[in-house]
Parts: structure tokens; sequence; C-alpha cells
């Protein structure tokens, strides 16, 4: 046995030796002569050296484009085949880019991140889709933004009043055509009534005069906007006015009037030679009385969908109207509230609120797109604002003509004063 494992090895072993060493060189050339081909999607860009006053779409802070691209590679079989995503990017100098943007991306650009793998020595051949990078004019400009009205619905006991400041201007750079394309479209951002709680809101109380109208200041944390061709998250606001922002609510309240309102008949022309105050005049009751020779609605009412300060400001100036016409035309007559001198109303309501926030505004645009704003809440009171006998009445009037009198009644009155 002995004898036979020596000559085995021994016996001519030179040529043996020689034999073996040749079969590894053989191996060794055929293995690496053996090209093979592999494609390697999303594969990353990195780009170097841009100019300090270009950009390029889709670049970010990182130096990485945000698209990706894929890749064939041809080269050694045995790299090829062992190749993986994540083994591969491709780096591309910028001051080397053609005026067209068209890029040929070769071995020279294929970056390994693999240590094992040199891709300079084993690839052969690179192809990929049709891949352009455009070079632009970094610009810098203010592109508008629209704060729309928030979305959803306000905690319970609270209404929604309006939004300031409703325009910002965010400070944006980019590639020039990008930034212009955006400044003509202009950006919106929009609110969440759902991310506000009834016990934040309440907190938010002073316990002073006239805090019905509560101002909910956005959180820090919800300034931010999405930028479209910035792929690395939301913006910042970096508006100065955006550290003015806020949600201004309406607690709910039922707001007592505390004195008589004026009661007038409004006599139209057109019939006034039949109706008139001579012919059809006012008949007191148990809710109209005359003070000083005038009609007044004698009852003790309320307000609601309005402020305390609103109420304050125009009971002075409220007046129930009541229109005359034949009982042919209508049964039952229309009333309305009106509101008398309502021009010099609104300038004492924007007079209060732009002494009380004095502080806030020092630029003198800035005021009075703050008056605009209160000037429109006060419009948007007068339109909403409602009469009540008691929380769970409106206040309801039915007046007729009858007997050459003007009556009226007032339904429900009678209980509430009972209870």
């Amino acid at each position: 046995m002995e004898f036979l494992v020596n000559r085995f090895f021994f016996h001519q072993w030179q040529r043996k030796l020689l034999a073996f060493l040749a079969a590894i060189f053989i191996w060794f050339f055929v293995n690496h002569s053996i090209s093979s081909s592999k494609t390697i999607a999303s594969v990353p860009i990195r780009i170097i050296n841009t100019p300090a006053d270009q950009t390029i779409q889709d670049l970010q802070p990182n130096g990485f484009m945000s698209k990706r691209i894929t890749l064939t590679l041809t080269g050694t079989k045995n790299v090829i085949d062992q190749l993986e995503p994540g083994d591969v990017e491709i780096l591309l100098d910028a001051s080397h880019l053609g005026p067209n943007g068209f890029v040929q991306i070769t071995k020279k650009n294929l970056v390994s991140l693999n240590p094992h793998f040199n891709l300079l020595k084993h690839v052969s051949s690179v192809t990929h889709p049709e891949f352009v990078i455009k070079m632009s004019p970094v610009l810098t400009d203010n592109i508008p933004i629209t704060i729309n009205s928030p979305v959803g619905d306000p905690p319970p006991g609270y209404e929604f009043l309006d939004i300031w400041p409703m325009h910002l201007l965010q400070t944006v750079s980019g590639p020039k055509e990008e930034v212009l394309s955006l400044k003509n479209k202009g950006l919106e951002l929009t609110f969440s009534l759902h991310d506000i709680t009834k016990e934040h809101l309440d907190s938010l109380q002073e316990n002073e005069k006239y805090e019905d109208e509560v101002t909910f200041y956005i959180p820090e944390s919800w300034k931010k906007i999405h930028i479209p061709f910035l792929t690395r998250g939301p913006e910042v606001l970096n508006d100065p006015e955006a550290k003015n922002l806020q949600i201004n609510f309406l607690r709910k309240s039922f707001i007592p009037i505390k004195q008589d309102l004026s009661l007038q008949v409004f006599y139209p022309l057109k019939y006034s030679t039949t109706i008139n105050p001579s012919t059809y005049p006012l008949l007191a009751s148990n809710s109209v009385q005359f003070k000083n020779h005038l009609p007044i609605l004698s009852i003790p009412l309320l307000a609601a969908n309005v402020s305390e300060l609103f109420v304050e400001i125009v009971k002075h100036n409220l007046e129930i109207e009541i229109v005359a016409v034949p009982p042919t035309e209508r049964e039952w007559l229309e009333w309305s509230v009106n509101f008398i001198d309502p021009t010099h109303l609104e300038d004492a309501y924007v007079a209060f609120l732009l002494s009380k926030n004095k502080s806030i505004e020092s630029v003198q645009t800035k005021i009075r797109e703050r008056e605009k704003h209160y000037r429109n809440r006060f419009r948007m009171y007068m339109q909403q604002f409602t009469l009540y006998i008691s929380p769970q009445n409106k206040l309801e009037i039915e007046s007729w003509i009858e007997d050459g009198k003007i009556k009226i009644h007032v339904p429900n009155i009678q209980t509430i004063h009972a209870s």
C-alpha cells in the first residue's frame, strides 16, 4: 500500500507538478476571460463640482440625484455575477457636462461600494437608457403662499372665525425654470381643526372682558410646506410674518342685550296712499311699548353667533323693522334686524382691535391688511347675528294688519316669563 502511494505522488513528479500548475493557469485564464452581463436597477448618481451659480434639477443637498438609473454592466464573469444592488454608484463631474446635457456613463464613472470588486479592471462596457442632466442658473425668489381655511370641525363649544395672515412669502432657491414656474402657480397651506383640542382652547381663556374671541397660535412644528422640486422634505416657513400665524375661534355663548330695541315700521311708498302711519299705526301690546313716543320691543333678548365686543358696540344702534304691506299681498308681515350707521360701528370695532394688537404690527402695510381682516370679521358678524329670547328659542315676530292697526305678537314669550 505504501508502495502504491509513493509511486502515485513521486513517480515522474516533475511532470505531474507541471501538469497541475498548467491546469491552474488554464482555469484562471479561462475564468477571467469569460464575459458576462448583468442589469442592476436603481443605481444612485452622485454629482461633484457643481458651479456655485448653477444647479441641477433633482439634485439633493447631499450631492445625490433624487432619481436613479438602470445600468447593464458587461465584464469578467466571476465579478459581474456577484454584483448586487448597492455595490455600485455613479460619480459624475458637473464641470465636464456637455452643453446639451446628454450623459454617457462609462466604467470610469463607476464607483465600487464593495472593496472586493475592482470595477475599472473587471467591467468592459456600460450601457444605459438615454440620460440627460441639464444645468440651470440658481434663482432665489419669493413664492406666494395662500393659507386656506382649515379643514375639519372646530372643538365643541367653538366656532371657526378666520385665519391670519392669509398670505405669506416663502424664499426659495433652486433651478431658475422651477422657481419661476412655482412663483407663477404659488403654494397653498391648509391646517386641520381636528388637531386642536377643546382643552387647549379652554386654557387660552384669560378671564378678561371681550375674550370670547380666542386666538390659537400655530405651533412651530406645523409651520412647514412642501416645495415640489425639493426632495429633502417639507421646508420651514421662512416669512417673518409666520410668527403671527394663527387660527381665531369664537367661544359660543348667548350674550344678553340688556336693553330694549327700537321697533320701526317701514311703509313702502307704493302702498302709502292706503297704508301709512295715520291709517295703520303700530299697536302697543305685551311685547311692544312706547317710550318717549318711540316704539320699542320690551322683552329680554340674547345675541348669538357674534362676540361680546360686537354686541357692546352695536347694541345702541339696533333696530327691528316691520315691513307694512296689504294683507292681499302677504298675510304675515316680514321683519328684519337693521344696524343703524354700520360704517361708524365697523370703524369702532376695528379701532378697538387694532389698539389691542398694536404691538403685533409695526409696518404700515401690515396694519392695513390687519384692518381689512377685522372689517371682514365685523361684516361676517352682521350677517350671522341672531336674536334669541332664550337659549332654546330664536326670536320670532308675528305681525299682521287687522282692524286698522299693525299688531305684533312674540310667540313663547309668556312661557319664558312664566318660567
